[in-house]
């Protein structure tokens, strides 16, 4: 039995959805329709109400029906410890606010934690092919949903980051504030040592699921490694030195520093690199090897919460299994039957008969939904 699962969605002026209410399966739900219908807004509706975040970059305001000032979203949940109803009430001139059972929660630290979600759609592609940034945000994002602390400690790296960049477009033309920079290099260094071992205990954690999940989805047993790129220092440095080396090269990276007027080294320049077969599958991987990799990652994302909390978080897939061959299909969905999956589609027939038969099927079409 699943432990955790959305029963059900209430919708009102939510993207292309005037107003919806609709019951879903514990197990694997599949939207149909053509493009353009709604598929991949009703995702987003579950993966906003899980995670109380837009699944991209776009600005809360935007999820709200066009010409309409107000939208509303409400998910009832069956969770380990029992049901859960959340709601989110969005405006065009307001924050958000959002109510679990009926009481509204000013911090993110009193939400009930254990309802997340997982989302994978073409898009997602950038992930591997993209710039740095995209792979920080993943893993920054998980890591955050895991440990709500390490958003925190983000959050103040980020702010001091900032701090230190005005003050070096300052020093162009004053260099007699340099002594200014002291403070914040201490508390960039002590954050930053903090976010980058986070990460890398993390890593360690998730690269064997990622390797798990790239085998079983592709068949490709060439080996497939993880690597963390620090900009700081050298990846032999042990732990307990990381915070001398990141002020050592913060000094260092100082003269280049100025003349950019912004900082060249830490946690906001890593990146992850993803070699198969020793090949950089971001510049040489293809695009069916791109596309695994990504769906790997998501899977052993869901993987590790689960492993780390005991929680199966909602797997959502948008147009997922377009490019994919039919065996590679039935194991994306059949390893996913203890778990409950939302799956997007045009074409019915992308699916295994046998799996369709033990699917709730969802016709959408204009902001409607059916069965």
């Amino acid at each position: 039995m699943n432990n955790l699962h959305l029963e059900k969605l209430r919708l009102f002026n939510f993207r292309n959805f005037k107003e919806l209410e609709a019951g879903f399966s514990e197990g694997l739900n599949v939207f149909f329709g053509d493009n353009a219908q709604g598929k991949t807004n009703l995702l987003e509706a579950i993966y906003f109400i899980c995670n109380l975040r837009p699944m991209r970059a776009a600005k809360e305001q935007h999820l709200i029906l066009f010409g309409e000032a107000n939208a509303y979203l409400k998910g009832f949940f069956s969770t380990s410890s029992g049901p859960v109803d959340r709601e989110v009430r969005l405006s065009i001139s307001e924050k958000k606010k959002v109510l679990e059972c009926g009481v509204e929660k000013k911090r993110f630290s009193e939400l009930f934690w254990q309802i997340h979600a997982v989302f994978f759609s073409p898009d997602d592609l950038s992930l591997i092919k993209g710039r740095p940034a995209e792979r920080r945000r993943f893993l920054d994002l998980v890591i955050s949903r895991l440990k709500p602390q390490y958003g925190r400690y983000l959050a103040e790296y980020n702010r001091a980051l900032t701090q230190r960049n005005m003050l070096l477009k300052q020093l162009k033309h004053n260099r007699t504030l340099v002594s200014a920079l002291e403070a914040w290099d201490d508390q960039i260094s002590e954050l930053g040592v903090v976010i980058l071992k986070a990460r890398r205990a993390f890593l360690e954690k998730i690269e064997p699921w990622i390797k798990k999940y790239y085998i079983y989805f592709s068949r490709d047993e060439r080996p497939l490694d993880v690597k963390y790129v620090n900009s700081a220092f050298s990846e032999d440095i042990p732990p307990d030195s990381f915070r001398e080396a990141f002020s050592d090269a913060l000094r260092k990276s100082l003269p280049e520093d100025l003349k950019s007027g912004f900082t060249r080294v830490g946690p906001h320049r890593d990146d992850l690199n993803f070699l198969l077969g020793g090949r950089d599958l971001r510049y040489f991987g293809s695009q069916g090897e791109q596309r695994t990799l990504c769906l790997s990652l998501k899977f052993a994302e869901r993987r590790i919460f689960f492993e780390l909390t005991g929680i199966s978080p909602i797997l959502l897939l948008d147009d997922a299994l377009s490019e994919l061959d039919v065996n590679r299909r039935r194991w994306i969905l059949e390893e996913d039957q203890l778990w409950q999956v939302f799956v997007t589609t045009s074409d019915l027939n992308a699916i295994p008969g046998d799996v369709l038969k033990r699917a709730s099927v969802y016709k959408i079409k204009a902001g409607t939904l059916g069965r």
